[in-house]
């Protein structure tokens, strides 16, 4: 169950990487760091969590939990670079 939602996780936020990396405009690219570069190497990270959990529905020793924390922390960390970029400057 949890590397079926963590193999979820890790696929949407993938996902959603590599289409931010291939967009070209945006109100806030390049700033905070956050360039096409940075949202290829989240998607990349996000691709190795997720065939972690793949491996670890046909290995159940796989230390499930772990990876999941790691998938949810990934995911958080880039989500919340959406909120920063859309602060307004003062």
């Amino acid at each position: 169950m949890w590397n079926a939602a963590g193999l979820g996780i890790s696929a949407v936020l993938a996902i959603a990487a590599f289409a931010r990396a291939s967009r070209r405009a945006g109100h806030y690219d390049g700033a905070y760091g956050m360039t096409p570069s940075t949202h290829r190497r989240y998607a990349y990270a996000a691709l190795a969590l997720a065939l972690a959990f793949a491996l670890g529905l046909a290995w159940p020793p796989m230390p499930t939990v772990v990876l999941l924390g790691a998938a949810v922390l990934l995911a958080i960390f880039f989500l919340t670079s959406f909120l920063r970029g859309a602060e307004a400057d003062d």
